[in-house]
């Protein structure tokens, strides 16, 4: 350590624990998302086997963590220059689909949830189908964000448009499916609800299907 400039060695070493933090709540928010996805579509929400409104706070506690530390990361990176973060294709499609992702979930979290945490909700062809296309768009966005992140090998050979490009597709394909096969199965799981009262903990209150 000896002749070392303690400037080059502190804010590596920074960065570095900023960067494991943030990779600990992508993991910890996606394996969230991923468990919530997968309870909705077996009605688990409506039976009362999970709680939505403490699964919705958890997510977003984490969203938090990811953007705080996230920011952090362009910060000490390649700095808060606009120009710097735009001619950056991979951080600029980043930032650009996390921040869709914060939007969906706040319409998520003020028309959607509402749906499957109070099982007295009615809903509509027409507001199920809302429903389906932002849980759509949340679970892609969440899908590229990782991508986007783990994607340093091709990053250089690749700009802003061809990120953007692939999340559109995967955004058409995922709307595809959700439309077309998972719509029907929340439409079944609504018209099954349980007698069971939902518990105090079912709020609307989240980022995140």
């Amino acid at each position: 350590m000896l002749g070392v400039d303690p400037h080059e060695f502190l804010v590596p070493l920074i960065r570095q624990s900023v960067l494991m933090l943030h990779l600990f709540a992508f993991a910890f928010a996606f394996v969230l998302v991923a468990r919530a996805d997968i309870a909705m579509l077996r009605g688990q929400y409506q039976e009362g086997r999970y709680d939505l409104g403490r699964d919705a706070v958890y997510t977003a506690l984490l969203l938090g963590v990811l953007w705080v530390s996230g920011v952090a990361l362009i910060g000490l990176g390649i700095g808060f220059d606009v120009a710097a973060i735009t001619a950056n294709g991979k951080v600029f499609a980043k930032v650009t689909v996390v921040t869709i992702l914060t939007i969906n979930g706040i319409f998520l979290h003020l028309y959607a949830f509402p749906v499957f945490a109070d099982k007295q909700e009615k809903a509509s062809s027409f507001r199920l189908l809302i429903c389906t296309i932002l849980g759509a768009v949340s679970s892609v966005s969440w899908f590229c964000a990782s991508a986007f992140g783990a994607a340093r090998v091709v990053a250089p050979w690749l700009g802003y448009q061809h990120f953007m490009l692939f999340y559109g597709i995967s955004l058409a394909a995922g709307l595809f499916v959700a439309i077309l096969f998972v719509r029907p199965v929340l439409r079944r799981q609504l018209e099954r609800r349980s007698s069971v009262v939902p518990s105090a903990g079912f709020v609307a209150g989240a980022v995140a299907e």
